[in-house]
C-alpha cells in the first residue's frame, strides 16, 4: 500500500494548494464545490481501501501511531464530504486538506503493527468505533476554533482579506463547532463508559489508572464545561475556541500521544 498512501499525499497536497490559492485570487468567482467533491469522494474510496484492507479475509487489526492519525483523518474527511451537502462548510479545507496530506505521511513512515484484537470482539470494536468516531468530530471541532480565532483576529484588526470573504460568518463556525461538539460528546461517553466497564473484554485487563484514563477522563471534562456553559449562558468568542482546541489537544494524548511515544519516540512496538 505505500504506492496508494504516496498517491494519496500528492493528491490531498495539490487539493489544499487549490483551496489556499483559489482563496487568494478566486475573487467573486463561485468556488468549484461539486469538483471538489467529486475529486474528494475519489480519494476517499482509496483511503478506504488503504485502511480496510488489512480487515479483509479476518486479519487483526492495525492500531499503530500513522495509521490511527489516518485512520482518524479519514473520518474528518468522510464528515466533511458528508457535511457539504447540508452546511456550508468552506474554509475547513484550508486546514483539513494539508492535515490529510500529513497523516498519509505518518502512515507511510509509521505503519503500525497488528494487534490482537479481532473485529469479531464487539466490546472492543464498539469502544474503538466510538472512540475513533469522537476523535473525528472533535478533530473536526478543533479545526473550526482555529478558523474561529484566525477570523476574529482578522475582525478585530479590521482587516479584509481574502480569508474574510472566503470563510463562512463568525457565528456560523461557532454554531458548526459546538453541534460537532454535542455530537463528539455523546461517542467520547459511550467510548469513556466501554472502556471502564468492558475494560477486560477490551484490554484484558480490569479497568486501571493510567495516563490514557486521565487525559480521556480530563477532554471529557473539558467539553462537558463548554457545552454546560454554552448551554446556560450562550458562551462564545476567543476562550471557548481555544478550550476546544485544548480538550482536543488532551484527547489525542489519551491515545494517538501514547502510541507517538512508544512507536517514534522509543521505537517500541508494544
Amino acid at each position: 500500500m505505500p504506492i496508494l498512501l504516496i498517491c494519496l499525499t500528492i493528491v490531498y497536497g495539490l487539493m489544499a494548494a487549490f483551496v489556499w490559492r483559489f482563496q487568494r485570487v478566486g475573487g467573486d468567482k463561485p468556488y468549484p464545490i461539486k469538483t471538489e467533491l467529486l475529486i474528494l469522494s475519489v480519494a476517499l474510496l482509496v483511503h478506504s481501501l488503504v485502511l480496510w484492507q488489512p480487515l479483509l479475509g479476518g486479519k487483526q487489526i492495525i492500531l499503530g501511531f500513522g495509521y490511527s492519525i489516518s485512520m482518524i483523518v479519514w473520518l474528518m474527511l468522510m464528515l466533511y464530504f458528508a457535511g457539504s451537502f447540508f452546511y456550508r462548510l468552506r474554509g475547513l479545507q484550508l486546514l483539513l486538506y494539508p492535515v490529510a496530506a500529513l497523516s498519509m505521511l505518518a502512515a507511510l513512515v509509521f505503519p503500525g503493527h497488528y494487534t490482537g484484537y479481532l473485529a469479531t470482539n464487539w466490546p472492543f470494536m464498539l469502544h474503538i468505533a466510538s472512540s475513533l468516531l469522537a476523535y473525528g468530530l472533535f478533530g473536526l471541532t478543533a479545526l473550526l476554533a482555529v478558523l474561529i480565532l484566525w477570523l476574529d483576529r482578522h475582525l478585530h484588526q479590521h482587516r479584509f482579506s481574502p480569508m474574510v470573504a472566503f470563510l463562512p460568518p463568525l457565528l456560523s463556525l461557532e454554531k458548526l463547532m459546538f453541534q460537532g461538539m454535542w455530537a463528539g460528546f455523546l461517542l467520547l461517553t459511550v467510548s469513556v463508559v466501554s472502556g471502564t466497564v468492558f475494560s477486560e473484554e477490551v484490554f484484558g485487563v480490569p479497568a486501571r489508572f493510567s495516563h490514557k484514563t486521565v487525559f480521556g477522563i480530563l477532554s471529557w471534562l473539558i467539553y462537558a464545561a463548554l457545552l454546560f456553559k454554552r448551554r446556560q449562558s450562550g458562551w462564545r468568542g476567543k476562550k471557548v475556541a481555544v478550550w476546544t482546541i485544548v480538550g482536543f489537544v488532551s484527547l489525542m494524548l489519551a491515545y494517538v500521544g501514547s502510541k507517538f511515544v512508544l512507536e517514534v519516540m522509543l521505537k517500541n512496538g508494544a
